[in-house]
């Protein structure tokens, strides 16, 4: 049964950063109203060596080693921190980082190594007599970070689990952290990687851990579902709707108990026949995750808990990526279910199912890069796994990737690469479910302010992959062009009808039942709930009109979403007139104002040029054919894609663009 949890105010988002004052001082607290970080340096820190160094004591240096080699050379690092100046107002950690900043041997094998860390516990550390012989070479593995940086300077981050944080604060307040280097594999080169210590001369580079912590009791932690404000939104639903009481009784308790009497069934690689069932048990994972954060004040969510670890570690035992990227979207749930329980699991459950999913990270990295909803699906699949891992360099590589991807996905007039290659809205809204998911994932980590930013980022790098010559990039357009280019199709099916993959490049694509049907605003549906999260009022306008049944209660999916925010556009929105059509070939933005020949031409814009436009709602453009606002004339207030079809193209020779 559901179980009412208590209401809890909303949470702002704080994002962990360098903190230039910090400097030498031992300790320092930022607070804001709802909490927040505490950053301190070690009190002790050192490293020490085996073989002929094993009695020597390194406590006083500047830096410190870690290196995996042969007997005699290996090192080891230590630290410990004071956490007894942590504010007791602190009463929920959110996260702890220890930050070290150094480099790696430069013909060391980075891409072959890692750091191993392990927490020690009930011991204590004085770095001026520690050596190998008395160092504890003990504790419980917290985690590994692969080993990537070949410059001084490089910044690596070790995620230390809230509940360690807490137990500390509970008990001795103390943190007592190894660290070690390790190869993948012992025929490569050995492991040589150093950091600046507590005692360097760089205040900068020192060690520092961070506690970002909360002064108000919450059942939140971070995850890919829902942002806090979510969470105490449906929270509070809880408690004063029957209805949102029943709805969560049928789309998560119910299924969350169904799945507690049903056996894992783990599968070693998917294929076309077992994507249904990979399907199936991932969302059974997803549910049981629901319902343990969500009602985790219920005497009986440790059983959902304990049950979603008990399919994922039986998952992560055997089963392995595949090539064939699409069916691998199955797994998200998987993932998402995971970021629901991660920060409860014991440490040993946390490293197995980590690993898991690192291993399936660096197979989906190592795919060709293509220019479709494959490409969208293998960045979601990445960017997913790096949040849950809280892996910083793994995030900021994916979205490094994802934004490459974006800046070739659509046309200026929001036509996807998928509906161009196929011929078909069908793809179209395939890839903007996973778009929508890519959003909803930076919004909930990045906050409000990613989302405008993100859903009006231009392409960059647009080219017609159908051309048979060579072309420039030329600007594309943005995730709200790729809505807007679909809408006219899901609210005035009267005048806007598509039949379906009939100039499709996929020759199979003519075998489908629905080749050559019209488009079904209804089949767009699945996709559009998740593109909510980003643009909550122009999805929910959309299916007012496209399903007029459907309401945020007739799916977990669109419920959840519904609470998300609407993008608005940050940037100028002029008018961009092209050379060439379908919008492409030379080209030049120009705002609101009246350009004659000799204004266009200042700005790149030759005589009797154009053959495309872009006029973005709220414009207004007239073109003419004299070269100071005379001779023959067309108004637009929309795009045109071909200006041969007004009887206008290679004709203009000034224009006014004006506001409505």
């Amino acid at each position: 049964m559901l179980m009412m949890t208590a209401l809890v105010s909303g949470c702002r988002k704080d994002l962990l950063t360098s903190d230039p004052m910090l400097g030498g001082l031992d300790k320092q607290a930022t607070i804001n109203n709802d909490g927040g970080s505490f950053r301190i340096l070690p009190n002790a820190d050192a490293y020490v060596q085996d073989g002929a160094y094993a009695n020597s004591n390194y406590g006083s240096a500047s830096y410190m080693v870690a290196k995996d080699d042969g007997a005699g050379y290996r090192r080891e690092i230590f630290l410990h921190f004071d956490l007894s100046g942590v504010p007791p107002t602190a009463v929920m950690i959110k996260q702890a980082k220890i930050e070290l900043t150094g480099g790696v041997a430069q013909l060391a094998d980075t891409a072959n190594a890692q750091w191993s860390y392990y927490v020690i516990k009930n011991k204590t550390m004085d770095e001026k007599t520690i050596n190998w012989n008395n160092a504890p070479h003990e504790g419980t593995l917290l985690g590994e970070v692969d080993g990537r940086f070949k410059t001084k300077g490089s910044k690596v981050f070790f995620t230390i689990p809230s509940a360690i944080i807490q137990e500390s604060l509970k008990s001795d307040k103390k943190l007592f952290v190894r660290i070690i280097a390790k190869r993948k594999t012992t025929s490569s080169p050995a492991f040589y990687s150093d950091f600046e210590s507590k005692e360097s001369t760089e205040p900068l580079y020192r060690p520092k851990l961070t506690i970002d912590y909360s002064t108000t009791a919450s059942n939140y932690y971070s995850n890919l579902v829902m942002d806090k404000l979510t969470f105490d939104s449906i929270q509070a639903e809880i408690q004063s709707s029957e209805q949102v009481r029943s709805f969560l009784q049928a789309q998560i308790t119910d299924k969350a108990d169904l799945a507690l009497g049903m056996a894992p069934a783990p599968v070693a690689k998917i294929d076309g026949i077992l994507e249904k069932s990979v399907n199936e048990e991932s969302n059974r994972v997803y549910r049981l995750g629901l319902q343990y954060f969500l009602f985790r004040e219920h005497p009986n969510a440790q059983k959902y808990l304990d049950k979603a670890k008990e399919n994922l570690l039986a998952w992560a035992k055997i089963n392995t990526a595949s090539t064939e990227t699409p069916q691998e979207s199955a797994f998200l749930a998987f993932i998402k279910g995971y970021s629901l329980i991660r920060e409860q699991l014991d440490l040993q459950s946390r490293v197995a199912i980590d690993n898991w999913f690192k291993t399936r990270y660096d197979f989906y990295k190592k795919q060709e890069a293509r220019t479709n909803n494959w490409e969208t699906i293998r960045v979601l699949l990445m960017l997913d796994i790096a949040y849950v891992l809280q892996d910083n360099f793994r995030v900021n590589e994916t979205t490094t990737a994802f934004y490459k991807h974006l800046n070739i996905t659509y046309r200026a007039d929001g036509a996807s690469v998928d509906f161009l290659g196929r011929d078909a809205f069908a793809y179209h809204v395939y890839d903007m479910q996973f778009m929508g998911q890519i959003g909803r994932t930076l919004y909930i980590h990045k906050g409000r302010s990613i989302v405008d930013s993100l859903v009006y980022h231009r392409s960059s790098s647009w080219v017609d992959q159908r051309a048979t010559i060579t072309q420039n990039p030329v600007l594309g357009g943005s995730m709200a062009d790729g809505f807007a280019f679909l809408r006219p199709y899901l609210v005035d099916t009267e005048n806007y009808k598509h039949f379906e993959f009939v100039n499709t490049e996929w020759a199979k694509d003519k075998t489908r039942t629905d080749y050559n049907t019209l488009f079904r605003p209804s089949t767009a549906t699945y996709s559009l709930v998740e593109m909510a999260s980003i643009m909550r009022n122009d999805i929910i306008e959309a299916l007012q009109i496209s399903s007029p049944g459907y309401s945020r209660f007739s799916d977990l999916s669109y419920y959840l979403n519904s609470f998300g925010v609407t993008a608005k556009n940050p940037y100028p929105t002029p008018a961009i007139v092209y050379a060439d059509t379908p919008y492409k070939g030379a080209y030049q933005q120009l705002s609101d104002g009246r350009y004659t020949l000799q204004d266009l031409k200042s700005r790149g814009v030759n005589d009797n040029q154009l053959s495309s436009i872009i006029v973005p709602k709220g414009l207004q453009v007239t073109l003419y054919d004299g070269e100071n606002f005379n001779g023959d004339s067309i108004v637009l207030t929309g795009h045109s894609i071909d200006l041969i079809a007004l009887n206008f193209n290679d004709k203009a020779s000034s224009m006014v663009i004006e506001k409505l």
